[in-house]
């Protein structure tokens, strides 16, 4: 495969980190799928160091959709894109899904086949499904950002991040109860809310003047930070109320604080990172095929009949070793999941979908007389 040349004007460190992203959104879901956490002895150093990889791979949902903020605020707006989407999603969603309905008789049932023909209805994938909602209403966003001044900006996303993020994540930890329907990040609200952060970020080129390794090392510290904290909040809530689960979620919403400078922190750290040529094609062939890999390796039959059970014999193993042999699974399942996307990806070029959605929608809007 030839590699692609190279485009002077793309932001290819926004591209890394959306292909970094996805690596550690595979890598969380192999290391918690597999119980990897659990299979540590409580407090140990091995299950400390498993927390704080935890802890620095969660971040990686608000990653991706910060980088739609931060790429979307000053970009063409077609609806044609969305539609695209949804085919993808589609053809992993029902393809996989009938494929062990035709092959694999008895685990699949009738209702869950017909379920995979409506992924965003659904909510067989939550991340789809909030994005779709948030797509509607990137236009709005958009205008929201372009036309408040740079004062009501911050004191909107000041207000927004202090009540749904910190007090909100604080509040839900405590008490098990979602005061602001945030659904701990797992919804189109909270998707809203890092989205006009990321615009805000790429629009005013907040801390340019910054060094990038401070970017860098607020990351780390932060991790660690949270990863101290959490371990004294499971210490405490086993002395007094003899159980780790009491407090869970704190720190492991997506909407907790920590999770939220990590993602920002990522951001800031890799806008405008200058990558060698050769890493650049490399990116351009990965970034257009990250979405897939999150398709194809958290399908719910996937994650059921897969992530859960065949990578088990990773808890035996000694901490150096599971977490070298945890890398090389994670990079694996990006590799493959990207190399049977990139067929899909193929046939969508041939087949000149995109082109033929985007003539679709641009006849649409000059029929309704709509403007771009």
């Amino acid at each position: 495969m030839a590699l692609r040349e190279l485009n002077p004007k793309r932001n290819y460190g926004i591209d890394a980190l959306r292909v970094l992203s996805m690596l550690m959104i595979v890598m969380y879901h192999l290391i918690y799928y597999s119980g990897l956490l659990g299979s540590r002895v409580r407090f140990s150093l091995s299950y400390d160091a498993v927390l704080f990889l935890q802890l620095a791979l969660m971040c990686a949902v608000n990653c991706y959709v910060l980088i739609s903020g931060y790429v979307g605020v000053t970009a063409t707006h077609r609806y044609s894109r969305l539609v695209e989407l949804w085919l993808r999603v589609l053809i992993y969603s029902a393809g996989i899904t009938l494929f062990y309905y035709l092959f694999r008789p008895g685990t699949v049932s009738f209702t869950a086949l017909w379920k995979s023909f409506v992924p965003g209805l659904s909510r067989e994938y939550w991340f789809f499904s909030s994005y779709f909602v948030l797509f509607l209403v990137m236009p709005l966003l958009n205008a929201a950002v372009n036309t408040l001044s740079r004062r009501r900006m911050k004191i909107l996303l000041f207000t927004l991040l202090l009540f749904v993020g910190v007090i909100g994540s604080i509040y839900y930890a405590y008490t098990t109860t979602d005061s602001y329907g945030v659904n701990r990040g797992y919804s189109a609200w909270w998707m809203i809310i890092l989205y006009l952060v990321g615009a805000y970020i790429r629009k005013y080129d907040v801390l340019a003047g910054t060094k990038r390794w401070k970017f860098l090392l607020t990351f780390v510290l932060t991790v660690a930070a949270s990863t101290a904290l959490k371990l004294l909040i499971q210490s405490y809530a086993i002395g007094k109320y003899h159980s780790i689960r009491r407090f869970g979620t704190a720190f492991t919403n997506y909407n907790s604080v920590n999770l939220v400078i990590c993602a920002i922190a990522l951001l800031l750290f890799f806008r405008n990172l200058q990558i060698k040529p050769i890493l650049s094609r490399i990116i351009t062939v990965l970034s257009p095929l990250t979405f897939s890999v999150y398709l194809i390796h958290d399908h719910p039959l996937i994650r059921a009949r897969i992530m859960k059970s065949a990578f088990l014999f990773l808890q035996k193993m000694s901490l150096p070793l599971m977490l070298l042999c945890a890398v090389g699974i994670a990079v694996g399942i990006y590799l493959v999941c990207s190399a049977v996307d990139l067929i899909r990806h193929w046939l969508f070029r041939l087949l000149k979908i995109r082109k033929r959605l985007d003539s679709l929608e641009t006849g649409i809007r000059a029929k309704l007389k709509i403007e771009q």
